[in-house]
Order: C-alpha cells, then sequence, then structure tokens
C-alpha cells in the first residue's frame, strides 16, 4: 500500500513528465494486441494504477481483460465496476511471498494461467524491477539478510519472471526498467545502475526514458531516469 500510495503521489507531481513514458508504453501494448491472432483474453501483470494501461482500446480488442495485480487502487475497482468485461485478480506473480515471509528464500516457480487457453495476450507492464525492492527490504530487517543475499535473491526473482513469461504459448509483451540514471542540473549522467540485479534481457525491443523523477522532485540538483525497454513481441526461448 506504501508503494502505490507513492507512486500514485509521484505520479501527481509529475503528470507532464511521465506522460511521454506512459504513452510509449501504451502504444507498445496495442501493438502488441494488434499483433494476436486470437482476441479472448488479455492478461496484464501490474495493472494496478492503470495509468500506463489503454483500457478502453483493449477492451474494443479483446472479450476480457483480466487486471492482475497485488493491490488494487480506486481507478482499477471503479474501472471494473462499470465493466463486467474487467476482471480483478489479485496475484502474487511471483508465487512466493508467503514463503519469503517465513525467511525463506527458496522460489516457487509462477504456474498461473499457463493452462487457461483463453489467455491471447500476456503483458508484463513495469514490474520486473519491482518484484524484490519489498521482498528484500523486508529480509533484510526482518532476518539480518546481507546485500549479497538480497542481490542473489533479485536475480533469481528477475529470471523467475522472465522463465515465466517464456512460457506462455500465446504472445507476450514485456515493459521493464533496464537501467536507473542520475543527472545533474546539465543533463550529465553521474551515476548508472542496473533496475535488474545485473540481470540482462533479451536483445531487440525497443528503449526509452523515463523521466520520472524531474529537477526538483528529489533535490534541485539531480534528476533521475529509468531507461525502460519494451518488447511488443517478447523472445521465448
Amino acid at each position: 500500500m506504501r508503494e502505490c500510495v507513492g507512486i500514485e503521489s509521484r505520479y501527481r507531481r509529475n503528470r507532464k513528465a511521465w506522460e511521454p513514458h506512459l504513452e510509449q508504453s501504451r502504444n507498445l501494448m496495442l501493438d502488441a494486441a494488434g499483433r494476436c491472432a486470437e482476441r479472448d483474453s488479455v492478461l496484464i501483470f501490474g495493472a494496478g494504477l492503470l495509468h500506463d494501461i489503454p483500457l478502453a482500446d483493449l477492451l474494443g480488442m479483446f472479450r476480457r481483460v483480466i487486471l492482475a495485480d497485488l493491490l488494487f487502487m480506486a481507478p482499477a475497482r471503479q474501472a471494473a465496476q462499470r465493466e463486467e468485461r474487467i476482471e480483478l485478480v489479485t496475484l502474487d506473480v511471483t508465487a512466493s511471498l508467503p514463503s519469503l515471509a517465513e525467511g525463506n528464500i527458496t522460489l516457487t516457480q509462477p504456474t498461473a494461467y499457463l493452462d487457461d487457453p483463453s489467455i491471447s495476450l500476456v503483458i508484463s507492464a513495469s514490474v520486473l524491477s519491482q518484484l524484490f525492492v519489498v521482498p528484500n527490504a523486508y529480509l533484510e530487517s526482518s532476518f539480518g539478510q546481507s546485500d549479497a543475499e538480497s542481490e542473489a535473491l533479485g536475480q533469481a526473482l528477475v529470471r523467475s519472471h522472465l522463465a515465466y513469461l517464456g512460457a506462455f504459448e500465446c504472445p507476450v509483451a514485456l515493459i521493464a526498467d533496464e537501467a536507473h540514471i542520475i543527472r545533474d542540473r546539465t543533463g550529465a549522467e553521474t551515476a548508472t545502475a542496473s533496475a535488474l540485479q545485473d540481470v540482462p534481457l533479451p536483445p531487440g525491443g525497443r528503449s526509452w526514458d523515463w523521466d520520472i523523477c524531474p529537477l526538483g522532485e528529489i533535490d534541485r540538483d539531480h534528476s533521475v531516469v529509468h531507461r525502460v525497454r519494451g518488447y511488443a513481441g517478447f523472445p521465448k526461448p
């Protein structure tokens, strides 16, 4: 809840700066949808805030839109109340949070919806770099997990999600933060870090910058940009 509220507050402060990224995300999703031979259900991981989801367009293209996330804010709940073809599903996309909550870092490979023939398209919407953030913070504070252990768990969660996406028989689209970049007032890059614990994404796709923290959001001298990579057709093994 704290993470969702924080993202929503930051969006409201920086809506204009975020719009190019959100538009890129929407266009990529519609590109992926347009490639689908079958258009029964579209399954979207990480859809809780809806800002980057072209919901009306997807409803016009698919029989059903399944929004899957851990938590849904009011706009998603209201959309589902207005339109019966929208289904909200509370889903742990890692399939591992119960064991992680007990300090057990052995992951369970997710299988939700893999055997559902109605799924015509899967979209992973900007969740890949978030999968390990809260689990690692919790394990570090509650179980004394080391930095090295946090890095290893983050890498495992990223690889698990990529393998999960690759296991779907239907087309898959992926949008993911790839790098976090700090810039000074002149726009020069002063620091860059992997957003995925150094796990590489497949070649291809398209890349753009998300101006997530413009000057003044954190301080007057630095801005933060997320380098994003998107695949309208995620390459499978």
